[in-house]
């Protein structure tokens, strides 16, 4: 990361999970081989995880699959001699907004983001969904040591427990709000949408940027102030209140009786995806769910903590009605591959090659360690040579999960 310097533009862009690109695709995307000349490319997956957590956070938001690419520009922003006592970016940013929404019109983006190296806060942003917005201002919250689960300062640092459980939070605060309350909280930032392209940014009619309106710009989307008592559960802020009748105003006519309600349409029947089958086995009679790579991310790890197997098993699968029975009744353990050690988490922070190697344990014949899985809680991860790295709910006897992938 040397080169890089203090104040220099960044086009931050996080692809969508599986996205197959080209290499011309890509060039075209970001504005063709010529834009990209007096530009830096940064490959944000090929850093040491702990460099990315000093550069710009992005774990827990991106989710397995998704890939991260900065385009560095230290030609639009006139370096300020002290950025940490000068807010104002004072140079035009219209038309890097401009290049960003049409770099996220053209490539499979989740999330692009505007900022300048060394400081916190974005000048905008642009999504496809309006929770996402959400999603990337509440990572401050997330990954705060200080601030617990409800969104309260401590004076000492949270427990690993109390660490990990606010990571296991994080999604299930993004199901709190739905997009109306998300955008009838902003003010002062600028908002709207493009095709399917949702954007905030905070910049001045000149197109400068006062960057402590991006705080409040991110507490306003991250609303802190809205969680709810059980994580998950709908919020109960209000929505701005209509607006009334004044003196002189016309006065609302008296609604019409409604008309009666058809009939509801049957419902269609759900396509599943398409994907390998799960391989099932039963440890100490219990059911044991081997994924395949194709099957098993996030959301798969999120609805294994909350034993929503109805949204984990396919009929393709063909689990017989003893097995789902069993699985609804006493549960299930599982196994699945890990791409990225920094996938997982110890200490709150994504695991690295060089703390594995240090602290794994042997595990009947293999390396093992105890690591947290995001929106899944407490796993074992173990490496098998020549086999790859996997993940198991099996915490005690994980020896057994290893000898069905050895």
């Amino acid at each position: 990361m040397a080169g890089l310097s203090l104040d220099s533009l960044v086009t931050d862009l996080m692809f969508q999970a599986n996205a197959a690109i080209d290499q011309k695709t890509l060039i075209d995307g970001l504005g063709g081989e010529t834009a990209l000349e007096t530009k830096q490319l940064l490959d944000v997956d090929r850093l040491d995880p702990r460099a990315e957590m000093e550069l710009s956070p992005s774990m827990p938001f991106r989710r397995r699959g998704e890939r991260r690419l900065m385009i560095i520009d230290d030609s639009i922003v006139t370096p300020r001699p002290d950025p940490a006592a000068d807010p104002l970016i004072k140079d035009d940013l219209r038309g890097a907004k401009e290049t960003l929404i049409s770099i996220c019109e053209k490539l499979p983006i989740r999330l692009g983001r505007l900022f300048v190296l060394g400081s916190w806060g974005d000048a905008v942003l642009v999504a496809r969904n309006v929770k996402d917005l959400r999603a990337i201002c509440l990572l401050p919250w997330a990954l705060d040591p200080q601030v617990d689960q409800d969104g309260k300062r401590r004076q000492t640092p949270l427990s690993q427990k109390e660490f990990e459980a606010k990571l296991m939070a994080y999604e299930k605060r993004l199901e709190e709000l739905d997009e109306n309350q998300i955008i009838a909280r902003l003010s002062g930032v600028t908002f709207e949408r493009r095709g399917e392209l949702v954007i905030a940014d905070v910049l001045e009619p000149d197109g400068s940027w006062d960057q402590r309106k991006s705080m409040a710009m991110e507490m306003q989307l991250g609303a802190w102030d809205s969680f709810s008592m059980i994580p998950g559960a709908p919020s109960t802020a209000k929505a701005p209140p209509a607006p009334t009748a004044g003196n002189g105003a016309a006065k609302p006519a008296a609604a019409a009786a409604p008309a009666p309600k058809p009939a509801p349409a049957p419902a269609p029947v759900k396509e599943e995806p398409k994907g390998p089958p799960l391989t099932v086995k039963e440890l100490d009679n219990t059911v044991m769910l081997v994924f395949p790579q194709e099957r098993f991310n996030l959301d798969v790890a999120a609805a294994l903590g909350k034993h929503d197997w109805d949204n984990v098993v396919r009929r393709s699968d063909n689990l017989s009605g003893a097995v789902r029975d069993k699985m609804h009744r006493d549960g299930a353990n599982w196994i699945a591959p890990l791409e990225f050690l920094s996938e997982v988490f110890v200490d709150g922070k994504p695991l690295t090659k060089q703390q594995f190697e240090k602290d794994a344990q042997p595990l009947d014949g293999v390396k093992s360690l105890e690591v947290h899985f995001p929106r899944f809680g407490e796993v074992v991860l173990f490496e098998v040579p020549g086999k790859g790295r996997f993940v198991t709910s099996l915490t005690k006897g994980a020896e057994r999960a290893v000898a069905l992938v050895k």
